[in-house]
């Protein structure tokens, strides 16, 4: 069984339990995930995961959109993109101790749980406008270098703190958005062909290797299980 619960600013807490493990497309964002009362971190993904099987009391876990996790774990997020981790072994035992606490909590009271955003730490003013807008050119298809400006940043600028904040590139945003968007349109019955030409895909072959990568099988395989 798997639910989820929004707490606002894109940001979910989830719950599975009895799950054997399951494949996950990338959506680029970080979870901090309690599972036989320890403390992971999932680090960015940016290619197609496969889950552990849920522990004895279940998996309990706070997903982050992509850009504002380095606000709560205070890491370079580039080392640790596509890695599962103990937080004790990131951040230390004090943090890992009160983050397990936070979950633990969580996990008693749901689905009322707290809001653990706050309980983690308030996100900046300069976090709040980054990443949102980041994330929005990313959907649009805008180009990294006029994003750059857009931010007064320099290309090498910009770049640096992607990888800093996202712990990955803006194209590669990019193209999970792009893989996000191509993935509703299959949703909705739209074929392959006319999915990747309105996802923007130079063509179905092109859309079919980023499926391959980005969520662990083909547009056609997607839509079927979809269906």
């Amino acid at each position: 069984m798997y639910a989820e619960l929004a707490l606002g600013g894109g940001r979910t807490m989830w719950r599975s339990s009895g799950g054997l493990g399951a494949v996950i497309p990338a959506d680029g964002c970080v979870d901090l995930i309690l599972r036989n009362e320890e403390v992971f971190v999932a680090g960015p993904s940016t290619r197609w995961l496969e889950t552990r099987a849920d522990g004895d009391g279940g998996t309990l876990g706070l997903r982050l959109p992509p850009g504002e996790a380095k606000n709560f774990l205070a890491l370079d997020l580039s080392e640790v993109s596509d890695q599962l981790a103990l937080l004790t072994d990131l951040l230390g035992h004090h943090a890992a101790l009160r983050a397990r606490t936070l979950l633990q909590r969580a996990r008693v009271r749901w689905p009322d749980a707290p809001e653990l955003v706050a309980s983690f730490g308030a996100q900046s003013i300069q976090v709040q406008r980054w990443a949102p807008f980041v994330r929005s050119q990313a959907r649009r298809g805008t180009p990294p270098w006029r994003v750059a400006g857009l931010l007064d940043l320099s290309p090498r600028t910009f770049r640096r703190r992607m990888l800093e904040d996202f712990g990955y590139s803006y194209l590669t945003l990019a193209r999970i958005a792009r893989a996000e968007s191509a993935r509703a349109l299959l949703r909705e019955g739209i074929s392959p062909a006319e999915a990747a030409a309105l996802a923007g895909y130079a063509d179905q072959p092109h859309l079919s290797r980023e499926f391959r990568r980005l969520v662990g099988e083909s547009p056609g395989q997607f839509a079927t299980s979809s269906a």
